[in-house]
């Protein structure tokens, strides 16, 4: 977020990177609805920028603290317009609903957060000003912001920067906050300080359906990060060069983690370096490199976010994102870095395996393919998927089967079954198990690094022969898969007959024990992606699914009941005078409440509803696949009873009551964002006809 900013000697004002180009991309959009092409080219020319449009457009690129002034005052003489770098600020929400910062930014859950983040979110604007949060209420907060020693101070700056936080509450479907600018650095203060005050009520006006539209445009967000890791997978896997899978690396991880510098140091096998960086100077690369190749190095400047480049066979070097002054990260951006560090090993995996498959073609072939496969996975599932559809390419056998350790239920879980038989009835059966005090699933998960295990009718741990005869294989091998210190899953091939196929030769267990490497990477990034996903799909509070999912699972609903001819009814709950709660005991006391009714909301329905807290003290239940309209009487009965019970939380008795509005497709709406309106205004009927009981201390028995 500019400011009046500054840099240690002119000289770097004019040549350094210190605004994303988001903002001249921003800038010139505006500028193009303002007066086409011939307004961009004005704006060009009086600018006196030597940069391209489709440089200034890129939002990988970056560009000086001279330029951005520049381009601001060009835009103001074009516009006539004194306040063209406020309205900028203020489209930027707008304009980069889908990019990664808003992406990042939206991902710490609300305005107040961004706003007490700001020293971390202020760089994804400018790397020239140090901001802080001074002062945060619930809806309010004040701001300060110094430039960086030896920058000018200039009112186009500070004008940016008001626009940027009025707009921060656009990300999350708000209104604009309000912002006071009443000491400012450009006019001679000591720096700037800024007030803001927000509504936290949904955008008035407009289309219907406007808030929908801004949990797509989250959404459309979420999917362009998760395509850009997908595209990175195969980008990676496709390139035929060393230096092409490093410059595609580099590339895609300057458009998630925003920095103006980075750095990729590795060393393969053979010994041969291979560096690939934008924003270092040559001076600084020879000592950065051998810092970053030198394992036992752990000491980075605290303006470093650095992960390593490591596989499960073995470590490569590490990945840098940087700034030149003192700043920090988001925790989830050091999650989306290592993701792209994982697949750079990966990538540097297969590249090694090339170079062996000189002579064994057929073979590297077959793991060239599963690492593809593997690569292109997004979540654990997909990669148990990939897995149980690429290793009989690798492998002779009849059946392939992926189970995963899932940490939270503490179960090994059948998560695929590949057999080249169609009816095998194993293919209808679900498989979980859980450890046995002695057992083999309790001895890998202390002891989770270990040698493919070969079970047949004279082999094997009994419990072992027990499960693979069981299921009529004549021979199986079993390998696990994990990490240095920690039990991900077990992969399972076995064949039918022929024993021999099987037989645990060097090569075989070479092969499988490859394949186990591609599949710890794999499942490691999975795991990544599942919390990713797990993260933009639930309320953080409740645990339950948020309106995003909501949504999502309401219009999936009403497309196969389109199809099948069955029902689709929501239920929309709104809890009767819950502001008090908050008032008399505190937001804390209001949040435990708000846990203890999802929880007893959840055990009212089936695993097939699903259940969510759509914002504030509201719910909805989602009912589907149903054909009677009264089949929900007893599921609304129950979530009314819920509340029949006190609440205690903190040694208080909270009596509460709910007002239940319902609506079912199609006799009420024929479609998703209508059926949701509808129940919406049921609950309000339901609202005024009953009234609200309120909240009541009740007294300890």
């Amino acid at each position: 977020m500019g400011c009046s900013e500054g840099r240690h000697s002119r000289a770097d004002t004019s040549t350094g990177s210190h605004y994303p180009c988001s903002m001249s991309a921003v800038l010139i959009g505006e500028m193009h609805d303002f007066g086409g092409p011939d307004a961009v080219a004005r704006l060009m020319e009086l600018s006196g920028s030597e940069r391209s449009v489709a440089y200034l457009t890129d939002i990988g690129n970056w560009i000086s603290y001279d330029e951005a002034l520049a381009l601001w005052r060009a835009g103001m003489e074009v516009t006539h317009n004194p306040q063209f770098p406020r309205v900028l600020g203020q489209r930027a929400a707008e304009r980069l609903a889908s990019s990664p910062v808003a992406a990042a930014l939206r991902s710490l859950g609300s305005p107040g957060k961004v706003y007490e983040q700001v020293a971390i979110s202020a760089t994804k604007f400018s790397t020239v000003v140090r901001m802080e949060a001074v002062e945060m209420g619930e809806h309010t907060a004040v701001l300060t912001c110094e430039p960086v020693e030896g920058f000018s101070r200039a009112p186009e700056h500070c004008a940016w920067t008001v626009g940027l936080l009025a707009a921060s509450p656009i990300l999350f479907g708000l209104e604009h906050a309000q912002v006071e600018h009443d000491e400012c650095a450009a006019l001679g203060a000591e720096r700037c300080v800024y007030r803001i005050n927000w509504s936290g009520e949904p955008q008035r006006g407009g289309e219907e359906g406007q808030e929908l539209d801004v949990l797509r445009r989250q959404f459309d967000g979420l999917q362009e990060r998760f395509n850009s890791l997908f595209a990175a997978a195969s980008d990676l896997i496709a390139a035929d060069e060393i230096s092409d899978i490093l410059a595609r690396l580099t590339e895609r991880a300057a458009l998630e983690v925003r920095a103006p510098r980075y750095l990729l140091a590795v060393r393969l096998a053979s010994g041969e370096v291979h560096i690939h960086q934008r924003g270092f100077d040559e001076a600084e690369l020879s000592g950065n490199i051998d810092r970053l190749l030198d394992e036992g190095q752990t000491e980075f400047p605290r303006s470093w976010l650095v992960v390593p480049v490591r596989s499960d066979r073995r470590s490569y070097g590490r990945l840098v994102a940087a700034f030149e002054t003192e700043t920090s990260f988001f925790p989830q951006e050091r999650d989306l870095l290592e993701i792209f560090a994982r697949y750079a090993a990966s990538a540097l995996d297969g590249a090694a395996a090339l170079t062996e498959a000189q002579r064994r073609y057929d073979e590297t072939s077959a793991l060239l393919a599963l690492s593809k496969a593997l690569a292109s996975a997004g979540t654990s599932t997909e990669v148990a998927q990939r897995l149980g559809e690429a290793v009989p390419l690798v492998v002779d056998c009849d059946r392939v089967s992926v189970f995963l350790w899932d940490p939270g239920s503490q179960e090994l879980v059948r998560r695929n079954l590949t057999s080249r038989d169609p009816e095998d009835p194993l293919l209808s059966q679900p498989w979980v198990r859980s450890p046995t005090p002695g057992g083999p699933l309790a001895h890998l998960l202390a002891t989770p690094q270990q040698e493919p295990i070969f079970v047949d009718a004279e082999n094997g741990h009994p419990l072992f022969q027990e499960e693979v005869l069981g299921n009529g294989d004549d021979a199986a091998i079993l390998v696990p898969i994990s990490s240095s210190d920690a039990f991900l899953g077990l992969l399972a091939v076995s064949v039918l007959e022929g024993r021999e196929r099987l037989a645990p030769s060097a090569d075989l267990l070479n092969r499988l024990s490859g394949v186990a490497a591609q599949a710890t990477t794999a499942l490691q990034n999975g795991r990544l992606v599942d919390q990713i996903t797990h993260q933009a799909m639930h309320d953080q509070l409740t645990g339950l699914a948020n309106r995003l999912q909501f949504t999502q699972e309401l219009r999936r609903a009403i497309h196969r009941a389109r199809r099948s001819s069955q029902l689709v009814t929501v239920l929309y709950l709104d809890l009767d005078r819950f502001k008090p709660v908050n008032d008399e005991f505190g937001h804390d006391t209001g949040d435990r409440l708000l846990v203890e009714v999802a929880r007893r909301l959840d055990a009212c329905t089936r695993a097939a509803d699903t259940v969510a807290r759509l914002g504030g003290d509201e719910f909805a239940v989602l009912v589907s696949d149903h054909h009677a309209a009264n089949e929900t009487d007893q599921l609304r009965q129950r979530l009314i009873d819920a509340f029949k019970d006190p609440y205690r939380i903190d040694g208080h008795g909270l009596k509460l009551t709910a007002s239940v509005g319902r609506a079912t497709f199609p006799a009420d709406a024929d479609g998703a964002d209508t059926l949701l309106r509808r129940a919406d205004a049921a609950m309000f009927d339901a609202k005024r006809k009953l009234g609200s009981s309120g909240v009541r201390r009740l007294a300890e028995r």
